[in-house]
């Protein structure tokens, strides 16, 4: 009889990645500005940049899910109204000590959860590590 495999995590996004995404904004807005351009081409491309930079920053930061679990019935997710959402994992990749999850929630809605050392603690993480690399788990969906 095999165990069925289970996690449950709450999930913030990663800190270290809101700050190297602040730097590339920080330097995509200065960069027009060490170009030779018009001014007027410098003040549209630093607006274009400040504007889409604050919106995806705000995207990011605000997560709709704070929990993820993964139970016999299969991946649930946990929005801030404590509702629970059945979610298909559709992808999953592990790069260093980071892990992306990519969930399909129907047909339009995905939820991608970077996982990284600052907003999972270490035993959660190898744990989640090793139920991914389980047969059943890596190829569902």
């Amino acid at each position: 009889m095999k165990s069925a495999p289970t996690i449950a995590f709450d999930y913030r996004p990663s800190r270290w990645i809101a700050i190297a995404a602040i730097a590339v904004f920080i330097a995509a807005l200065v960069a027009p500005w060490l170009a030779n351009l018009p001014l007027v081409v410098q003040c549209g491309v630093s607006l274009v940049v400040a504007v889409n930079g604050v919106v995806a920053l705000c995207r990011f930061l605000a997560a709709p899910f704070g929990r993820v679990a993964c139970r016999a019935s299969g991946w649930t997710l946990v929005d801030g109204m404590q509702i629970e959402h059945a979610a298909i994992l559709a992808s999953h990749m592990a790069i260093g000590a980071w892990i992306v999850l990519d969930f399909r929630l129907d047909r339009r809605r995905r939820f991608r959860a970077v996982i990284g050392p600052d907003n999972l603690d270490a035993d959660t993480r190898r744990r989640l590590i090793l139920l991914l690399s389980r047969a059943e788990i890596a190829h569902a969906g």
